[in-house]
């Protein structure tokens, strides 16, 4: 179980912003998730289930499991197919009315869950649950067979077990300038069926190493393009089942969608130290870079053969990658690239969209553009 608590701690550090990769801090933080972990109980959760479905904190919005009641999808509308926009500030502290939580706008029917052209089916004795984003949720409170939608997710409670997948909104990791350059983790890449990006970090790369030992499967995969982040969570043998649920609407090939302009760029990577660059023309100059990509990856060109087979259903394209985030004047993320940190079929993909070949040493180019001094 030990990759399933890696994993559902790693989803409970996504909801803080902005996210900090400092080590000693986070595993203090994680310490004090897993105590509370073990000394909530099942009655209190209980509890405060009851008090959640009474107020709305939770809301099923489509039921098929047995001795459960139908319900009508929650109403909502389709949102734009381009890359939903991240927020361009930080929250102020102490602020007299606090910012709400983020949300994924979600379109529910009988059949599935769509997201910004994520697509998301509801398998046969599952049940599709919209939360309000307030009161926390444990285990204890979720059914198993759950699709949670825009859940507050805490840890707590004695129940493990329980086979769902969280929505919540995708918040790319945030590197403070100055802070520690080691501690970075590459993304691997799988393409859906349909054509759009599913991330991981190294970390669940390795989760999906440990399921074919395990009984159980949990991890975090993200969807830059649709805004949006799952935690799953399943028996091992039902993973390959629920990994042909997720798919996206058909997208055209097309190259690098990238913001006008950036105020710094952050190259992170497991291989290498993170170079932070906060001079505006070397960033400019990369920009001009990737904009000057033009070899697109079509349908079917990846992933190629050598790529590496995360299970029966998902092969990573890329692995190890490493990414490139841009950032708007107020030093939050805007965008994310994606690129191959090998020559061997490299590609880059942004989390606004689009996907390039890439030529031969990409990646350090890249690196000595944003190199001290390199823009002067």
């Amino acid at each position: 179980m030990t990759e399933r608590i890696r994993s559902l701690l790693d989803a409970a550090a996504a909801e803080t912003r902005p996210r900090v990769v400092d080590p000693v801090s986070e595993v203090l933080r994680r310490g004090r998730a897993s105590r509370r972990r073990h000394l909530a109980t099942a009655g209190v959760a209980s509890a405060v289930a009851v008090a959640l479905l009474g107020t709305g904190g939770l809301v099923a919005a489509n039921r098929t499991g047995a001795g459960m009641l139908a319900a009508n999808p929650s109403p909502s509308t389709d949102t734009a197919r381009t890359s939903p926009p991240l927020p361009s500030e930080r929250p102020i502290k102490g602020a007299a009315t606090p910012p709400d939580r983020p949300k994924v706008s979600v379109r529910v029917t009988d059949s599935d869950v769509r997201i910004n052209g994520l697509i998301l089916k509801v398998r046969s004795g599952w049940q599709v649950v919209q939360g309000d984003g307030g009161k926390p949720v444990t285990d204890c409170e979720i059914a198993p067979g759950s699709i949670l939608v825009n859940a507050n997710w805490a840890p707590g409670g004695d129940c493990d077990a329980r086979a769902q997948i969280q929505v919540r909104p995708w918040q790319p990791q945030s590197y403070p300038l100055g802070a520690p350059t080691r501690f970075s983790e590459g993304v691997s890449e799988v393409i859906l069926p349909g054509g759009q990006p599913a991330w991981l970090t190294d970390n669940d790369v390795r989760n999906f190493r440990a399921f074919k030992r395990s009984s159980w499967a949990a991890f975090n995969v993200n969807m830059p393009w649709a805004g949006a982040a799952l935690t799953v969570e399943t028996p091992t043998g039902e993973l390959d089942t629920l990994l042909g649920s997720v798919s996206s609407e058909a997208v055209s090939p097309g190259r690098l969608v990238l913001p006008d302009s950036a105020q710094t760029a952050i190259l992170a990577g497991a291989k290498q130290d993170r170079l932070d660059s906060t001079d505006a023309v070397a960033v400019a100059k990369v920009l001009k870079r990737l904009r000057g990509v033009d070899r697109v990856v079509n349908d079917g060109e990846l992933p190629c053969a050598s790529a590496q087979q995360l299970s029966p259903v998902w092969k990573a394209a890329g692995r190890d990658m490493a990414t490139l985030t841009l950032t708007y004047p107020s030093g939050m993320p805007e965008a994310v690239i994606a690129i191959s940190s090998t020559d061997a079929c490299a590609f880059a993909t942004s989390s606004m969209g689009g996907r390039v070949w890439l030529p031969a040493g990409f990646l350090a180019e890249v690196r000595a553009l944003l190199a001290p001094g390199s823009g002067t």
